[in-house]
């Protein structure tokens, strides 16, 4: 399976120390807490959905409750887009973040949509449709900016410049050819990107808690 398909305050809860009697000490907090994965909010809204739409072709949730978590989910994406979320630290992560979020929208049925998924392969598949996205816009940049250099190669055919050896004037060179030579560089930039973008778009849904 590829990640290509996926297209009122609620108290901290904590995703681990059921064992545990006492609180853990505040420097052990602190060092746990994060903000670093906000930048995942919209990828993590767009793998839960997608992974409701599934609960729900499997018979595993109901048909209404794959609608309100949809709807919650929904309104989620757009306060995040609107940049209107309400990042709480105590909650830990951005994951666990729009999980209350979304119980506070929809009640019960919120906590529903965690059925079949570990934190672990979750947190997995938001950076991977992160990365998906980022090396996306990258590819787009390196597009333009070979446009930009051909525009300008093609203005400057009959430039001529020194080509250097050893730091020294060897021959005479066009300049629109020592353009050409990073587009040619950024090429193989993209190729790799596009490779990357291949193995990064296998979904770890399902390798559950430690086989991610």
């Amino acid at each position: 399976m590829t990640l290509s398909t996926i297209a009122g305050g609620g108290a901290a809860n904590h995703l681990w120390g059921g064992r545990f009697s006492a609180a853990p000490d505040e420097v052990m907090r602190a060092i746990n807490l994060t903000d670093v994965d906000i930048r995942l909010a919209a990828q993590d809204v767009r793998g839960s959905m997608a992974h409701a739409e599934m609960l729900a072709a499997c018979g595993i949730i109901t048909a209404a409750d794959n609608a309100a978590i949809q709807k919650g989910l929904v309104q989620i994406a757009q306060e995040i887009s609107d940049s209107k979320f309400n990042y709480r630290p105590e909650h830990e992560d951005i994951h666990m973040n729009i999980e209350v979020r979304l119980r506070e929208l929809i009640g019960d049925a919120a906590g529903r949509l965690h059925t079949a998924r570990s934190r672990n392969d979750q947190v997995v598949t938001s950076f991977r449709l992160w990365l998906i996205d980022a090396i996306a816009e990258l590819q787009t940049g390196l597009r333009e900016l070979q446009k930009t250099l051909v525009a300008q190669a093609e203005q400057h055919i009959e430039t001529i410049l020194p080509g250097l050896t050893h730091q020294q004037p060897a021959q005479p060179v066009s300049f629109a050819h020592h353009l050409m030579a990073y587009v040619e560089m950024l090429s193989r930039d993209a190729g790799r990107f596009a490779d990357c973008a291949a193995r990064v778009n296998e979904s770890p849904l399902g390798a559950a808690a430690l086989a991610d």
